[in-house]
């Protein structure tokens, strides 16, 4: 049996181990050699060791369950009612009183927006990140005219009513409910209170990455390495690496270009393992589009990460100066670009293509992490567009 050690609990030794599993599993494929025996793989970090074995005779999609263990996820929690609507919020200056704001309660995080340019948001309270002190006013009739969130360890308090006394009652009953199933209740998370304004962002823990995200989701990493600081400047990017999401059995995983290879790895192994440590932020932007679960779309997506798993890395000069695709129709039922090589974007921007969110005419090789971000505002065919970027946290 073929036994590979990794020392040590470093991204870049973890990111080669999954290439290299994934280069196994496609090379060997269904017509593996019956009398190879499975390779084991012995993963040492600073609070574990795990054994991964891999059977080459069988093909990845069946191997993924062998690889790794059950997620420590358990799946969605209770269904919640979700709402969204005009509210009155109290503004922080006195003498201005309640100003109007579009509102939307869903998966325990209240958002509000500008209430005519409903795509500005103003605040974002994520329940699960922060345990706030909840109060309702009640008039002589003992009915809620207005309820207050605080954020546990901060003065910054956030007061809410309708018009309609009737629907003041009803946001103040499903808010009270999204909060009883809130992690920020049940642990008492108190941390994002020690950041300034943090209710300016859009916030997401990495369990809600894992309950929301899924195929065609964007992940834009800021790495602390050096190196990477330095590719921030000649790319002009906060970021300096992307990856897409995909979805399998319930499981998220990101697949990626990196320097050994193509290949995907578990999304809560960013958690588990620490790796989230090597990088100053990460961000999620989620895939807004109708056709999204068509089943031709999901297999034409699914079917381009079969194909290039495994496949080599590369970024060279010849990349910088192709700007237009040279598309190959296939023969002989063989398939197309199998063995093409990629970095991060590029990879990122092919699978989008494959899903006819980009155009085709335009190379891969022109895309760069900067274009899926916010400030690009990457434009996306068939009214297709990305979210904005929102900032995983990992503590709690």
């Amino acid at each position: 049996m073929n036994k590979s050690i990794f020392q040590g609990n470093q991204r870049a030794q973890q990111a080669m181990m999954h290439s290299q599993i994934n280069r196994n599993i496609m090379k060997n494929n269904l017509n593996a050699d019956p009398n190879i025996k499975p390779e084991e793989i012995v993963v040492e970090s600073d609070n574990m060791q795990q054994t991964i074995y891999i059977n080459p005779n069988q093909n990845y999609q069946q191997v993924i369950p062998q690889v790794i263990k059950p997620s420590i996820f358990q799946g969605n929690r209770q269904q919640l009612r979700q709402l969204e609507g005009i509210l009155l919020k109290k503004s922080p200056h006195c003498l201005m009183g309640f100003s109007k704001k579009f509102c939307i309660l869903n998966n325990r995080k209240l958002s509000y927006y500008n209430w005519e340019k409903k795509h500005i948001l103003e605040g974002s309270l994520n329940f699960d990140l922060q345990e706030y002190l909840y109060s309702v006013t009640t008039n002589a009739d003992n009915q809620i005219i207005e309820f207050k969130l605080i954020p546990k360890g901060c003065e910054k308090q956030f007061i809410f009513k309708s018009e309609e006394v009737q629907k003041t009652q009803e946001w103040a009953q499903v808010i009270q409910q999204h909060l009883d199933q809130s992690d920020g209740k049940k642990k008492q998370i108190v941390f994002l209170s020690k950041t300034p304004k943090f209710w300016k962002h859009y916030q997401f823990s990495h369990l809600q990455v894992q309950e929301e995200c899924d195929n065609g989701d964007i992940v834009l990493f800021k790495s602390k390495d050096k190196f990477a600081a330095a590719s921030r400047i000649v790319l002009r990017s906060e970021f300096d690496h992307v990856a897409i999401l995909c979805k399998q059995d319930g499981q998220l995983y990101v697949y990626e270009a990196v320097s050994t290879g193509v290949g995907l790895f578990r999304w809560d192994y960013l958690k588990q393992q620490d790796w989230y440590k090597f990088y100053e932020k990460i961000c999620i932007r989620k895939l807004n589009f109708d056709k999204k679960n068509d089943i031709k779309v999901q297999d034409n997506f699914m079917e381009f990460i079969e194909e290039n798993m495994g496949n080599d890395y590369s970024l060279n000069i010849g990349k910088f100066f192709k700007f237009t695709s040279t598309i190959k129709k296939p023969t002989n039922g063989e398939k197309v670009e199998k063995k093409r090589s990629f970095f991060c974007s590029e990879l990122v921007a092919k699978a989008y293509k494959e899903m006819g969110l980009l155009d085709q005419v335009k190379s891969s090789t022109q895309y760069y992490p900067n274009d899926f971000t916010t400030d690009k505002q990457l434009k996306l065919l068939q009214g297709a567009s990305l979210s904005p970027e929102y900032l995983v946290f990992f503590e709690g």
